[in-house]
């Protein structure tokens, strides 16, 4: 008699391992807002494949995945990494004020008490990191704190549509944070979104992302006009 498959042995689909693909668009992601690239650098399709000892194949869909989404610029030439101008921070503060107060406030109405511990937990590595001058790790704790506030907003098309603000913002965030002044009033910021989620008030929650957003535009364009 034929023994019994043993079907555990399967993984499920959510745990099923990332693919070249996969893998390579997260490494080059990973590069870019960690400022591992620096603006208006060239990207060589051919230097990134022998890098990371792969094909042409996944590094040309993962270039192309990132130019999608913000983080690469298409030149006739292949990619660059792009370098914001003052309009650029204008227009992506006006796109930030639009979406991310409203995120905030579906935020404040959903989060759970799990939600709320992540924030804190993300808040303690940051200040951490801060006083450290650990600007990779302050970088990791900060994007830990969005995800962990983002993931109860219950609209999936504004996640959508953050999704790729966020990627750009990434870019500017790891020259910002280079600066100990900025990194005091982002933990500040967040302490403030906190205490609005904490108290489940939605309102206090778009008050809070409105005025952040400012505050960090305000910072980016004096640090780009000195």
């Amino acid at each position: 008699m034929n023994k019994p498959r043993d079907t555990n042995l399967r993984l499920p689909a959510f745990a099923r391992p990332p693919t070249v693909k996969e893998n390579v668009y997260r490494i080059l992601r990973d590069q870019l807002t960690h400022g591992d690239m620096r603006p208006n650098q060239r990207i060589v399709e051919k230097d990134l494949t022998e890098q990371l000892g792969v094909s042409r194949t996944p590094v040309r869909e993962a270039l192309a995945r990132l130019a999608t989404e913000g983080l690469l610029v298409a030149t006739r030439r292949g990619y660059r990494v792009p370098a914001f101008t003052i309009q650029d921070i204008i227009n992506l503060s006006e796109i930030r004020l639009l979406l991310e107060p409203q995120a905030a406030k579906q935020a404040a109405a959903n989060e759970t008490d799990a939600g709320l511990a992540e924030m804190r937990k993300a808040i303690t590595e940051e200040i951490t990191a801060h006083a450290n001058d650990d600007i990779n790790g302050f970088l990791q704790a900060h994007m830990h704190f969005r995800a962990a506030w983002m993931q109860r907003v219950s609209n999936p098309l504004l996640l959508e549509t953050l999704a790729k603000t966020i990627h750009s913002l990434h870019l500017i965030r790891r020259w910002t944070m280079s600066d100990p002044v900025m990194r005091a009033v982002m933990i500040e910021a967040h302490r403030a979104l906190l205490r609005a989620v904490e108290a489940r008030d939605p309102a206090r929650a778009h008050e809070v992302q409105t005025r952040s957003i400012r505050k960090f535009k305000a910072h980016v364009l004096k640090k780009m006009k000195a």
